[in-house]
């Protein structure tokens, strides 16, 4: 295990081809990305080229729950215990994270930090899940930004507006996998231009990933949501605690706390 976190942590970090992804689809392959930009392509201060459009407004999709599935923190403690370390060790200070059983029972996590983006995945042999492999992004150093969101209840007429200028082109991204839209549409409007931004002047396709629980109460449903959008070059998060009153649609949701968090990756 730890030849095999060495040999990925080594000189040039790499973001990894995933073999499947909870609780989206499992058959889809990741596109593959675009080239990195060159030092032209963003600003002096290293920040994001500005965009004026409007950001893609999604409409929230289904989230299916599976009770058989354990949450995060069993499918966590059924990773080795090396395997914990190292990516609670190369991510730095955790910023959010998450485990999560393939349809085998073989588990897998991702863990977001100050110091990097971290994936552990199984390696297969003839079939079988034989050791587990962590890899990691690199985080800019002094580019991480973490912001709050205003979680109170939608207020009559709806809640904010994206931003942007009136009569600017929608900015489309192409989210991989599609799926990834209907979670990001639960989100309000500023959160979902928050974690798309970074990414529109690059024009490549965004990796998604995410993780969800829901706890089913008389009255209402209660869900923990965590979104995590990157590229070779950004990664936008955003982890939500919510409660939906029985019958009524996502967008009257209370979220009782948002926090999102952005920063630039280290070129590989």
């Amino acid at each position: 295990m730890d030849e095999a976190w060495e040999q990925e942590f080594a000189g040039r970090d790499r973001m990894p081809e995933r073999r499947d992804r909870m609780p989206g689809r499992r058959d889809r392959t990741p596109e593959p990305r675009d080239r990195l930009p060159g030092h032209g392509d963003r600003p002096a201060d290293g920040s994001p080229a500005h965009s004026e459009g409007v950001t893609q407004v999604h409409e929230p999709g289904t989230l299916p729950v599976d009770p058989r599935t354990p949450d995060r923190h069993r499918c966590w403690e059924l990773l080795p215990a090396d395997t914990r370390t190292k990516a609670t060790e190369k991510a730095g200070r955790s910023l959010m994270w998450w485990a999560r059983v393939y349809s085998d029972g073989v588990p897998f996590a991702v863990v977001l930090g100050d110091r990097g983006l971290c994936r552990v995945e199984p390696v297969y042999r003839a079939g079988r899940a034989q050791e587990h492999r962590g890899e990691r992004a690199r985080v800019e150093p002094g580019s991480l930004h973490t912001r709050p969101f205003d979680a109170r209840p939608p207020q009559p007429g709806g809640g904010p507006a994206a931003p942007g200028r009136p009569g600017s082109p929608v900015e489309r991204l192409v989210l991989n996998p599609p799926e990834a839209q209907g979670v990001l549409g639960h989100f309000p409007l500023d959160v979902q231009d928050f974690l798309q931004r970074p990414f529109l002047p690059d024009r490549r396709v965004v990796t998604a990933e995410w993780y969800y629980e829901e706890t089913v109460e008389p009255a209402h449903t209660a869900l923990l949501v965590m979104l995590c959008l990157s590229s070779d070059r950004h990664v936008t998060a955003v982890e939500g605690r919510r409660t939906l009153d029985r019958g009524a649609t996502p967008d009257r949701a209370r979220w009782h706390a948002l926090t999102c968090h952005r920063a630039r990756l280290v070129p590989r």
